[in-house]
């Protein structure tokens, strides 16, 4: 949960917390009119795109949960990265609202289209996250021991990691001296 929470804020952004006299203030002063900037109608499709990438990612993980079983670790880590698409929805519907608000300035439209693009991205990471969490080859070790029989024939060779031949045979009187070939 701590994750999540850590994540909103990084998208988020610091909150800035002002005295209620000092908003009062702030709205009772005229503010010069802003010219609102029109959004690049290839801008806005993409980002209609991206905010549709990232509403799906909720119900295609919810639908891993069936996967998961009665193993509670499985459905533990499928919920987790559900509860983090959720997150990412409600982030991407807010900088949706930015991206097209009446009051947005140019910076405010690139930086909502780039957040958008980033949640996108993040909830298809997550989207992966949730397949491995039910994915049973990528979620456990498995070990296999598998025995063989070694044919007589290869039994009656010499071992290879054993020391080599000597260079002559050796009767065994001690006087042999063994020297290894270059």
């Amino acid at each position: 949960m701590s994750l999540l929470l850590l994540l909103l804020r990084l998208l988020t952004g610091p909150a800035e917390v002002q005295p209620a006299t000092a908003t009062a203030e702030a709205e009772s002063t005229a503010r010069p009119a802003v010219a609102v900037a029109a959004v690049d109608p290839a801008v806005l499709r993409g980002a209609e795109a991206d905010l549709a990438t990232v509403e799906a990612g909720p119900r295609r993980i919810r639908g891993l949960l069936p996967a998961a079983g009665d193993r509670p670790i499985y459905a533990g880590c499928v919920a987790q990265r559900l509860a983090e698409a959720q997150v990412h929805v409600s982030i991407a519907r807010d900088e949706m609202r930015r991206l097209t608000g009446a009051a947005s300035s140019p910076g405010d439209q690139t930086h909502a289209r780039e957040r958008l693009a980033y949640l996108a991205q993040r909830t298809r990471e997550v989207q992966h996250a949730a397949v491995s969490c039910v994915d049973e080859d990528d979620s456990s070790i498995s070990a296999v021991r598998k025995q063989t029989q070694v044919p007589p024939a290869v039994q009656r060779k010499r071992d290879a990691s054993g020391p080599p031949p000597s260079v002559y045979p050796c009767n065994g009187s001690g006087a042999c001296i063994v020297i290894p070939e270059p």
